[in-house]
Parts: C-alpha cells; sequence; structure tokens
C-alpha cells in the first residue's frame, strides 16, 4: 500500500482511534505514506500534525441547528468534497478510511465516486448520523460492539472493535506507584471523567475521597478543563491534570470512569474493573448505551450521573474491595469482552478489498 487516507475529527472519540489505527498501518507497512483530513479548526488541526502525519484541513460545519445552519453545513461539504476529489485524484491512495463525524463525508463520498476502496469505523454501539448516512458509500463497516448490526448492513459489516484497544495492549507503561510514591500495601483507585474532566462529578468524588483514603489510594485525572478545586488532601493522594490511562486502568484495582468508545475500548482490552458514570451530554446518550453494554456482562458497574452521590460511590467501592473475587470476575469478563487485534483485522480487511478491486 502506497498511501491511506483517514478522516478523523471533531473530538478526541473520533481522532484517538484513528490515530491508534495509523500508528498500527505504518508498524505493518512502514513504507505507506498516510494523510489525514479534517477540519482546519478543531482540535485535530493541532493533534495529527504534532504526531508527524500529513494533515489536509478543511472549512466543514455541522448539521446542528436551525434551516439556515443546516443549508450552511450542505454547501461546506459539497466545497469540501470537491477538495477532496481533487486531493483524491492527486494522492491516488489505496484505500479511503472515515471515522465518524461529519468530517468524513466528503472524503468517503468523494472516494466512492473515484472507486477507491471505502471504509469507516464506528467507535460507539449507537451508530451516529455521518456513519448511518455514509453506509451506502462504504464498501466496509467496522462496528466495535454486536449493537451496530442493528444500524448496518450485515453484508458490509464486520465487528472488529475499536483500534484503541490494540495500541492499548502494545504500550509499554510506566509502574505508576513508583512514579507517583504509592504503597503496595493497600488498594489503588483511578478516578477519571475524560480528557476535559467534569466539574459537577469532580465534587462527588471529592467528597468520597475523605471516606476512602483511609483504605486505599487514589489518583485523580482532573482534566485540562475542569474548573473545580479539589479539597480533597491526605497521604496516599495524587490529583493531577493528566494521567497515563491506559497505565492506570492496568495497574489501578479498580477505576472509577466516562464510558466513552475509546476509554470503553482499552477497559476490555486490558481487562480493567470499572464503576462506570456515563456522561449525559453526548449525542444520542452514546455512552448509556456503551456502559449498559459492559455492565450487562457483568464486566464494569454502571451508575447514571443522576443517581451518583459520594455515598452511593463509596458504598460501591468499598463493598467490591471487600469481595475481591467481585473485582477478579469483573476483570475476566471485561477482558472477554476486549478485541486486541481490532487494528490488525482492519487493515487485512483494507488489504483483501483493495486487492480484489485491483483484481478487478
Amino acid at each position: 500500500m502506497k498511501t491511506v487516507m483517514i478522516a478523523a475529527g471533531g473530538t478526541g472519540g473520533h481522532i484517538n482511534p484513528a490515530l491508534a489505527f495509523a500508528s498500527i498501518l505504518q508498524q505493518e507497512h512502514p513504507e505507506c505514506r498516510i494523510v489525514f483530513v479534517g477540519s482546519k479548526d478543531r482540535m485535530e488541526a493541532q493533534l495529527i500534525p504534532q504526531k508527524g502525519y500529513p494533515f489536509v484541513g478543511l472549512e466543514v460545519y455541522g448539521t446542528n441547528g436551525g434551516l439556515k445552519q443546516k443549508l450552511h453545513s450542505l454547501r461546506s461539504l459539497q466545497k469540501a468534497e470537491k477538495q477532496c476529489l481533487a486531493l483524491l485524484q492527486k494522492e491516488k491512495p489505496t484505500a479511503c478510511i472515515g471515522f465518524g463525524s461529519y468530517i468524513s463525508v466528503p472524503l468517503i463520498r468523494a472516494a466512492h465516486k473515484l472507486g477507491i476502496v471505502t471504509m469507516i469505523h464506528e467507535q460507539n454501539s449507537y451508530a451516529g448520523k455521518a456513519n448511518r448516512f455514509l453506509a451506502r458509500y462504504a464498501d466496509a463497516i467496522v462496528g466495535s460492539y454486536a449493537e451496530n448490526r442493528q444500524d448496518f448492513p450485515a453484508a458490509k459489516l464486520r465487528i472488529f472493535g475499536n483500534p484503541e484497544a490494540t495500541a492499548a495492549v502494545q504500550e509499554k507503561q510506566a509502574d505508576l506507584h513508583a512514579v507517583y510514591g504509592f504503597s503496595r500495601e493497600k488498594p489503588l483507585l483511578f478516578f477519571v471523567m475524560g480528557s476535559l474532566g467534569s466539574s459537577t462529578v469532580s465534587a462527588v468524588l471529592d467528597e468520597a475521597c475523605g471516606r476512602l483514603l483511609p483504605r486505599a489510594q487514589i489518583l485523580i485525572a482532573a482534566g485540562r478543563s475542569n474548573d473545580y478545586t479539589f479539597r480533597s488532601q491526605g497521604e496516599g493522594l495524587r490529583i493531577e491534570e493528566y494521567v497515563n490511562g491506559k497505565a492506570a486502568l492496568k495497574q489501578a484495582d479498580l477505576c472509577v470512569s466516562r464510558a466513552g468508545a475509546t476509554t470503553l475500548a482499552e477497559i476490555t482490552a486490558l481487562g480493567a474493573a470499572s464503576i462506570l458514570v456515563p456522561s449525559p451530554y453526548v449525542p444520542n446518550n452514546h455512552q448509556y448505551y456503551n456502559a449498559r453494554r459492559l455492565a450487562d456482562e457483568q464486566a464494569a458497574v454502571l451508575i447514571e450521573e443522576k443517581d451518583l452521590s459520594a455515598e452511593r460511590l463509596t458504598e460501591t467501592i468499598e463493598t467490591l474491595l471487600d469481595h475481591p473475587e467481585d473485582l477478579k470476575r469483573m476483570r475476566l469478563n471485561a477482558a472477554a469482552l476486549g478485541k486486541p487485534d481490532a487494528a490488525y483485522q482492519m487493515i487485512d480487511w483494507m488489504e483483501e478489498l483493495a486487492d480484489a478491486r485491483n483484481a478487478g
């Protein structure tokens, strides 16, 4: 494969799986040139070039809002598709892959028109609008959950999982006990509410810390945009803006987390025990459905944010710590849902489709 083009953007939930896939693809095919397409004024415009990949920024707008905004979005998508047609004719990629969000639409539609192999990836158990729309233009659709079978045509769909799972099991991890000075004699809890954090949930975590510290150690990833100031103090408590999440999930006895697609891919790939508090502020309430899937398999405990309190969280954590056999069972059930070969399976399918297209 000489060139593969990837569309990703909007949020880390779309960007991180795309970067994970690109990293594995480069390992497997060092000769392959990987070119990213995204919005020129969103987070991907900074994150992707920082990883060393060529990046083409498009001026594309989402469809949320009234009629005027929807017309504005449609015009921007039409213009971006023309740009993608010219870009594809120049780059001549083997395949184009979209990782959801409206930024995938112009690239996948343009590639479909030119007869280039197209693949889309759905990270959530409830498919997003962009991927539902693009299903008709995709040669291949990769799902992360069995529930995706309700959203996409069976003939095009394979449930491989999230490339973040592949990256998670490959990553070399620092010893967080040594990094943060934790003892190995007490359980380690990891609290994280997404990369940006949550001020409302942080207040609950803060209160719970005071009750839990005597018997456990706590590592908190507060988030980069969290305006809450933690008041808890004490030996065995570390509060950081950012923590290596994969290392923390692997090494903590129990984590309390949001239920984004990337996080759950890591939790299952690493076999981590977790209490999930899905964000109610995401489209289609997809974090709830992601978390429900794990809870139904007894691979996690689900607490909706509306039901979350310091008392309930503390009681749930203490009950689990008092019953290590339940924690072990949760880890085993989570690992059984993990799909650490996701990226490799995507690459194999992409090559299979490209070979068939060339043979035809």
